[in-house]
């Protein structure tokens, strides 16, 4: 620019020059001129709602200077303009989903910006329908899960959203996750009217949401429920759905059966749940709850399998043949040990009175163990496989230990108790497997 031109007219050139760099998605020039004025992108931003370059870039679906600039001012990408929008509501209106993408990869708290109406990018493409929407609505639930929570200045969720605007499609994949990652609560939440998504659903006629709800037996749930952690008009969230990721999370990765390569997420999510999901839904239980019933199950396991190895009484040190011909009757004292009992080094010197009762109550103690924790970890399959494997061989190894020792005469009642625990335990482990493949 001529060095001559007034001050305030070389502003309004280089103004001009940026949106021209913004029209061409020229990087460099948008370079060359904060090489030339340091203060210009604050300089077009310092309105209290302003148009700043990053929202022309994104409604205009120039992706490099629009990702250059939220590079250089991050804070540009959380502003609303005179309209009450945010870049990516701009993004979003006009279709450009790759700057959203960018944007949400960048930084995924960017879901949760509230425009106009209090409307977030996840409420705004929850009203809208098409497959790239649904693409979209599924890449903002997996990347910021704590998203689902957020409410419009209505107390509207996603959920609401969707079924207000008769867009089924993006209740079934909104419908699918919750049952996935375990937070169908939310769909008892009511709006600022008192509906909550049944309400809604039977008030439009939606038959089909209806039965969706009845059919994973939903409704009970919500008829005459009353929610004691429900959002207030004014509170804060009432439950931290991402605690200790509040951006994003791999939950869904973790807590689903990941899709096939031939189907879409948005597809996954809308399929009825397999059995094994259904179980998944039923038993999931949180990290606290698990880590608890791990270690009450493992201390069980662990006791009765040290019961088993050295059983009240002990074992026999020595051999010991049939008793003299005048020796005929075979005592026990108090703790069920058998006096005068021919036995063999090695057989549990308790006697078969006790002896049965004692090895079935241990052994019953130790399945049910063994069991809760395979039912622990079925939501987390195929990732607990080996943890099935190896309990299995300490099942095998908890038998063998418990039944060894005892007397020949018993060998038929030793492997019959073998035979049925085993087979017990393998109809628990093959049933869950069944389901998964």
């Amino acid at each position: 620019m001529a060095r001559g031109l007034p001050q305030k007219e070389e502003k309004e050139a280089r103004k001009s020059r940026l949106q021209l760099a913004i029209a061409n998605d020229d990087v460099d020039e948008v370079h060359n001129l904060i090489g030339e004025e340091q203060q210009l992108l604050d300089r077009l931003s310092k309105d209290p709602f302003p148009n700043t370059p990053l929202h022309l870039a994104a409604a205009a679906g120039k992706t490099q200077v629009a990702m250059e600039i939220a590079i250089l001012k991050p804070s540009f990408t959380r502003k609303l303009n005179l309209e009450g929008y945010s870049p990516m509501h701009l993004a979003l209106q006009n279709e450009h989903y790759n700057i959203v993408r960018a944007l949400m990869n960048r930084d995924p708290k960017l879901i949760r910006v509230s425009g106009r109406c209090g409307i977030t990018p996840l409420h705004y493409v929850a009203g809208k329908e098409g497959d790239d929407e649904l693409e979209i609505l599924v890449e903002f639930l997996c990347t910021c899960k704590s998203s689902i929570e957020d409410l419009t200045s209505r107390r509207e969720t996603a959920v609401h959203i969707a079924i207000k605007k008769d867009n089924l499609e993006a209740f079934k994949v909104l419908f699918g996750w919750l049952q996935r990652v375990h937070l169908t609560e939310i769909l008892h939440w009511k709006d600022e009217d008192g509906n909550n998504v049944l309400d809604i659903a039977k008030s439009k006629e939606l038959t089909e949401i209806s039965d969706l709800l009845s059919r994973h037996r939903i409704t009970d749930l919500l008829i005459g429920y009353v929610n004691l952690k429900e959002k207030d008009f004014r509170d804060k969230t009432t439950r931290e759905v991402s605690q200790g990721n509040p951006s994003g999370d791999q939950d869904l990765a973790e807590e689903s059966r990941p899709p096939t390569l031939s189907l879409s997420l948005s597809h996954f999510l809308r399929r009825e749940l397999t059995c094994f999901e259904k179980y998944a839904m039923c038993f999931g239980l949180n990290e606290s709850a698990r880590e608890i019933i791990l270690v009450v199950a493992t201390l069980i396991t662990t006791a009765t399998y040290q019961a088993a190895v050295t059983p009240p009484g002990g074992y026999w040190g020595d051999n010991s043949s049939n008793p003299p011909a005048n020796f005929t009757v075979v005592t026990a004292n108090s703790s069920g040990i058998a006096v005068g009992k021919p036995h063999q080094a090695g057989d549990v010197i308790m006697s078969g009175k006790y002896l049965y009762p004692f090895t079935a109550l241990n052994g019953m103690v130790f399945l049910l163990s063994v069991i809760t924790i395979w039912s622990t970890a079925i939501p987390l399959l195929p990732h607990t496989i080996p943890v099935y494997l190896l309990v299995l061989l300490l099942s095998g190894t908890f038998l063998a230990t418990a039944t060894i020792g005892f007397p020949e005469s018993d060998a038929v009642a030793a492997g019959t108790i073998e035979i049925l625990c085993m087979s017990l335990l393998l109809v628990v482990l093959a049933v869950p497997t069944y389901f998964w493949y």
